[in-house]
């Protein structure tokens, strides 16, 4: 089964205003496959393998994370991260806001560590490599973070900001050797694409043709093809139906709407191609998917 989660620039807060930090731990088995689909957050995330591997995108970069190494992923960065079929995968997931690190005044650490990061002055590697230090330490310390967490003992958060700083650190110092800007062409590209992505998220239940999509965007429709799966690695009406899959299992679950209805509402006109589409995403039927949730919720 696929699990998933959805793509979208995230409004959610993480942590709370005095604690501006959550950490999240999702593994998968050998019968599902995770992925966390193309979406992006005003807050910084550490991102790493605790067991397997998985494909991972940024912006316009993919490369393998695999098991033992952290993904460093910038504040407003589109990511998305991909399981591999047929492989366990167990991450963890530290998502937290910068002035986490320095605290509300601008001093010393913000001005010198914190801003140039953010504003790509200086840019941080977007993953260690294994067999390297940055790599064995920027480990131990997101395993430190996940113990103090589950833990919770007298002062945790304060061993928990520490084995922070120590990754900025880390990170800091193999960054001096290949700072730079982001290039004007990504930048566009990537902004681009966001404005897509809001777009696409806000009227994929409604009739949306790629046609319509490309002349929102003043693309002809190839250029519009071309454009999204040159970032996105799969195709507009994959993507909009991956969308609506999502949707369609958050209805199965909490609601009691009959399919074909929800069908309907996600944008599917025909529960023929629905039921299709959501038998090759979930590798189940919609009643299978709703009976067996409702099965494991009575379990609990």
């Amino acid at each position: 089964m696929l699990s998933q989660m959805n793509y979208r620039k995230e409004t959610q807060p993480h942590g709370d205003e005095l604690f501006p930090l959550s950490i999240h731990v999702f593994e998968t088995d050998l019968q599902s496959t995770v992925r966390v689909y193309c979406h992006w957050h005003e807050e910084v995330e550490l991102f790493y393998a605790v067991k397997g591997e998985a494909v991972f995108h940024m912006d316009t970069e993919t490369f393998l994370l695999r098991e033992g190494e952290t993904a460093f992923v910038n504040a407003n960065r589109l990511h998305e991260v991909e399981g591999i079929d047929g492989q366990e995968f167990t991450f963890l997931a530290v998502v937290f806001q910068p002035r986490f690190l320095s605290g509300t005044s601008l001093d010393r650490i913000q001005q010198q560590y914190i801003e140039p990061v953010l504003s790509s002055e200086i840019r941080f590697p977007s993953k260690t490599e294994r067999g390297t230090r940055l790599a064995e330490k920027t480990a131990q310390a997101m395993q430190e973070i996940r113990n103090l967490q589950e833990r919770k003992e007298p002062g945790w958060e304060l061993l928990l900001k520490a084995e922070l700083l120590k990754i900025w650190q880390g990170y800091y110092s193999a960054a001096e050797k290949n700072g730079g800007k982001t290039d004007a062409s990504t930048n566009y590209r990537v902004s681009r694409m966001k404005e897509i992505f809001t777009y696409m998220n806000a009227h994929f239940c409604e009739d949306l043709e790629i046609a319509e999509l490309a002349s929102q965007f003043h693309m002809s429709e190839s250029a519009f093809c071309r454009f999204f799966k040159s970032i996105m690695h799969i195709s507009a009406v994959t993507y909009v139906n991956n969308l609506r899959i999502a949707e369609s299992c958050r209805l199965l679950l909490s609601t009691e709407e009959a399919i074909s209805k929800i069908a309907s509402d996600c944008g599917f006109r025909n529960i023929s191609y629905f039921n299709r589409v959501f038998q090759e995403r979930m590798h189940q039927t919609p009643g299978q998917f709703r009976n067996l949730s409702a099965e494991n919720r009575t379990a609990i």
